[in-house]
């Protein structure tokens, strides 16, 4: 019993490790996104609306409300900067 007990608590640590280590690469790519202006993400956000397939193509005004989902800083610029549909 204290074998499987310490056999599952190595497993359990690995898996903490792979985890901690993928945190640690995907915070580089987080804080370049924080870094670009929000003038820069408002061009981005214009200009490249999530695909979809031919018969649910969302409308211009829906693919940007989906990108409020994301974060506060998302959502403060789709809503700060007039987009037409």
């Amino acid at each position: 019993m204290m074998d499987n007990i310490k056999n599952l608590h190595g497993r359990l640590v690995e898996k903490k490790d792979r985890i901690i280590q993928s945190i640690d690469l995907h915070e580089g790519f987080i804080s370049a996104l924080w870094r670009l202006p929000t003038e820069v993400l408002s061009q981005i956000f214009d200009h490249c609306p999530p695909e979809f397939s031919e018969l649910s193509r969302p409308s211009k005004l829906e693919a940007l409300m989906l990108l409020t989902r994301i974060c506060r800083r998302w959502r403060e610029i789709v809503v700060a900067f007039r987009y037409d549909s």
